[in-house]
């Protein structure tokens, strides 16, 4: 009988961290197994890693093997050192200055030698690495120099050219991307719009395998909450231009002309800080920290409808797009046309589409939300849900990823 295939992950963001990015990895050591392959884990401890998701380490399955190097916490460092600069006026760039590629950089020599370890007693068949951030790649880089293995690299985001970064040494982590891409035997994006340097959309190597929903985390919504006010839900953090503020003006101008009654109508925030310079006082928001992912999925499911907040030019389609799909609740998407995740909800007739820069239209898509609960004819789809289940279910992502690492590992001079 042939030993099953096994396949080395690299991956800082893993349980018990919480946040949207371990949904990933954690979804693929799930389901791969059911795929014909082993995973074989190093992730990190992140004793001091503010978001922490308990709950999640109940999916991670007994048999996989995950191995928790020590680091030394530059990131802590970093976070501290930006943190004082704040305080006395002076700009972070001195801070970031220490933390190349990225913050997490300390976990790099723990990891590559718990991997070449892991190599020598698992034989894995092939190399997958996930960012953000950056250094797992870097790690894969090294390992795959080392040891020949074929490498999968997976791009949930940008890494120069994310608009959301900083680079205070654009030069030299751009020839590190490119040799990153180079070496590497396949390339996958998360979406489309996700740019890296080396593999433009045309390149053979690249494939996108997007974000998805676990049927398993979303249950069938109620047909009614039974509140006597409407509850808009936003679930997700806010950061940079991803602030809600043209949704927050909405609502002003709503309430002061009497479209919105205030007493009848909250804006749910859950894991969400609003930027302190936007002026929300007196609108009615209710708002809930940071809470781990089965809170986070019923705050969605006990919605009457829920916003999907995208700035202008926002190419990437966020994760959560998925899962608020899955809930079948109607969904307020202010993004751009050209998103994926706005094209999807108009697609599947799943909510209204309105363009951030559009104050108007988001007026009237909030009022017409509003009218249609006070109507009593807002309810959940079940069409949205099973096709969201149908196109987006982890299980078939898996299924898509272990098609990548068995054509990576066929393809491998190394291959045993």
């Amino acid at each position: 009988m042939p030993r099953r295939k096994r396949v080395l992950i690299l991956a800082y963001y893993f349980p018990p961290l919480g946040g949207g990015g371990v949904q990933r990895t954690l979804k693929y050591v799930k389901y791969l197994p059911s795929e014909g392959f082993d995973p074989v884990v190093v992730t990190t401890r992140a004793p001091a890693h503010p978001l922490k998701d308990h709950a999640l380490g109940a999916e991670v399955p007994p048999e996989a093997v995950v191995l928790r190097p020590p680091e030394f916490p530059l990131h802590v460092v970093k976070w501290g050192l930006e943190s004082a600069l704040r305080r006395v006026g002076r700009p972070t760039r001195m801070a970031q200055a220490i933390a190349w590629p990225d913050e997490f950089i300390g976990w790099a020599p723990g990891a590559l030698f718990a991997a070449l370890t892991a190599v020598h007693r698992y034989r894995p068949d092939v190399i997958y690495s996930s960012s953000l951030p950056m250094s797992g790649h870097v790690v894969a880089l090294a390992l795959k120099r080392l040891t020949g293995l074929p490498w999968v690299a997976d791009f949930r985001d940008p890494w120069v050219l994310n608009p959301q970064g900083t680079h205070l040494y654009a030069g030299i982590s751009a020839r590190l991307e490119r040799l990153c891409v180079r070496s590497a035997d396949a390339i996958i994006v998360a979406d489309d719009g996700v740019q890296v340097l080396g593999a433009p959309p045309e390149d053979p190597r690249r494939v996108v395998i997007r974000n998805g929903v676990d049927p398993n985390d979303v249950p069938t919504p109620p047909l009614t909450t039974g509140r006597s006010s409407f509850r808009l839900a936003y679930v997700g953090m806010f950061y940079g231009a991803m602030n809600g503020a043209a949704v927050f003006a909405a609502m002003r101008r709503l309430i002061a002309r009497g479209a919105l009654e205030p007493d009848r109508f909250e804006l749910r925030l859950v894991g969400a800080r609003i930027d302190p310079a936007i002026d929300v006082d007196s609108l009615p928001i209710s708002s809930r920290a940071y809470a781990d992912h089965p809170a986070a999925v019923a705050e969605m499911v006990m919605a009457d409808a829920l916003l999907l907040y995208l700035p202008p030019g926002w190419s990437a389609t966020t994760g959560k797009v998925f899962e608020y799909l899955a809930t079948g609740r109607p969904i307020l998407c202010v993004a751009p046309p050209e998103n994926f995740g706005s094209q999807l909800v108009a697609e599947l007739g799943a909510g209204i589409c309105v363009a951030p820069e559009d104050p108007t239209a988001i007026e009237r898509a909030i009022e017409q939300l509003y009218r249609s609960w006070s109507a009593g004819e807002l309810a959940p789809s079940a069409e949205v849900r099973a096709e969201a289940l149908r196109r987006f279910s982890r299980e078939a992502l898996a299924h898509e990823l272990a098609g990548v690492l068995d054509e990576a590992r066929l393809q491998s001079p190394f291959r045993g």
